[in-house]
């Protein structure tokens, strides 16, 4: 894959995860549809000012949109050109359903323990994370066997997820956590449960035992009125 073609595809990811059209996009960029669908496809070469505008307009790195190869003079840190890509899997209790999102990381050149993070939440098909229900970019930093994400909704930028994570002592391709933001429901504060996999999980049971709070759970807050996530499975 060429270069035009890795921009191409990082172009259409931001755009479906803004639900942007090709019409809206082009509009935005002052081009003809065509000439955004051939981006898109690698057909043709981005100018420097498009390509920084592009970058703009998806509110991202420059880095990003080229697969994470270009340091940004901008930024405090600089980022390895490799992309971490991991699966993140929550339970939606009013809808009585797993929900599988994407998460990509970019490890940071001169400190080991953070990362820039990218958040496709609620992704139908993984190999388009684009097509999600939403976009939240950040950062996530480690510390020994936990982590954090403090992550903010690129749509809602009023939007502030954090979610805060444990190695599974079990499985150490997993961590498990609790994610904390807004109920999409309530606009309330909320604070759910987390699998976040180097691999996919497909066995919707051992997802379900995990996600779901437990009579522990319950009996844990009620005696010391904090959510915690049990490490031992």
């Amino acid at each position: 894959m060429n270069i035009d073609e890795i921009i191409g595809n990082n172009i259409r990811k931001y755009r479906t995860a803004y639900n942007m059209t090709l019409k809206e996009l082009s509009e935005k960029l002052h081009k003809s549809i065509s000439t955004v669908s051939k981006y898109e496809k690698g057909c043709i070469s981005l100018d420097m000012p498009t390509f920084m505008e592009l970058a703009h307009i998806f509110n991202v790195s420059p880095s990003l949109l080229l697969g994470g190869n270009l340091d940004s003079a901008e930024e405090e840190y600089t980022y390895a050109s490799s992309t971490e890509i991991l699966y993140m899997y929550t339970y939606d209790s009013p809808k009585k359903l797993i929900v599988q999102s994407i998460i990509e990381r970019h490890p940071s050149i001169n400190h080991n323990n953070k990362y820039k993070a990218q958040l496709f939440n609620d992704v139908k098909d993984i190999n388009r994370p684009g097509d999600c229900g939403g976009l939240y970019t950040g950062e996530y930093i480690s510390e020994g066997f936990i982590g954090t994400y403090m992550l903010r909704n690129q749509i809602t930028q009023s939007e502030n997820v954090m979610i805060s994570c444990v190695n599974n002592l079990v499985n150490p391709n997993q961590q498990l956590g609790l994610v904390s933001g807004l109920s999409n429901y309530t606009m309330l504060p909320i604070t759910f449960k987390t699998i976040i996999s180097n691999t996919k999980i497909t066995d919707k049971d051992i997802l379900l035992d995990t996600l779901l709070f437990s009579k522990e759970d319950f009996r844990i807050l009620k005696k010391t009125h904090f959510l915690t996530v049990q490490n031992s499975r």
